[in-house]
């Protein structure tokens, strides 16, 4: 079963004010420091999808054996980005991880944990469950993929899992863990690096 990591990075960080990619986290952009982990696990292959200030991100980041593209509809909203990525996956791809660009806190050991559940669990999807709710990253099987079709403007595929919860399998997080929070605003930011300000 060929599996292949989505990183969805298109965004234009309007609430943000700057690029969201590059924030530095740990001394790295945060794109990058998302990759790391993406770039470590057992994925067979790693698909970014770019938009908003793709020219500095790539000339910022570090996308190790991943390769990228840009979403030229990105404004849109993150449907466009998720749409236009897993149509970019080749026909031998069997299930898809997505990941979001700015989740700082996901690990090469969370995705392979996440593939090792969808795989034994028989089910075709599997999410993180947070406060119960379902969260990315989310691994689909290549069945789901048609149900992508419907989702418009800013939403991602828990749109999509949300609607299917006898189809998922969950892995969950302890409310004291450190879960993969996706970083939208300057106040998320502070509170990831503490008084640091980028």
């Amino acid at each position: 079963m060929t599996t292949s990591a989505l990183v969805l990075a298109a965004g234009g960080s309007a609430r943000m004010g700057r690029p969201k990619q590059l924030l530095r986290v740990d001394g790295r952009p945060l794109l990058e420091r998302v990759l790391v982990e993406v770039n470590g696990s057992r994925v067979d292959d790693v698909t970014v999808v770019l938009g908003g200030h793709a020219e500095e991100v790539t000339a910022a980041v570090d996308f190790g054996r991943a390769h990228w593209f840009i979403n030229a509809a990105y404004r849109t909203g993150m449907s466009s980005s998720l749409k236009a990525g897993v149509a970019a996956l080749g026909p031998g791809v069997a299930r898809v991880i997505i990941i979001l660009g700015d989740q700082p806190d996901v690990t090469a050991l969370l995705i392979d944990d996440l593939l090792d559940l969808q795989a034994s669990s028989g089910r075709p999807a599997a999410a993180l469950q947070f406060n119960q709710l379902l969260h990315p990253p989310v691994v689909l099987e290549r069945a789901l993929w048609p149900g992508l079709d419907s989702l418009q403007g800013d939403v991602g595929c828990r749109a999509l899992i949300r609607q299917r919860p006898d189809q998922v399998a969950t892995l969950p997080m302890a409310e004291s863990s450190t879960h993969p929070i996706d970083i939208d605003t300057l106040e998320d930011y502070r509170r990831l690096v503490g008084n640091q300000t980028g």
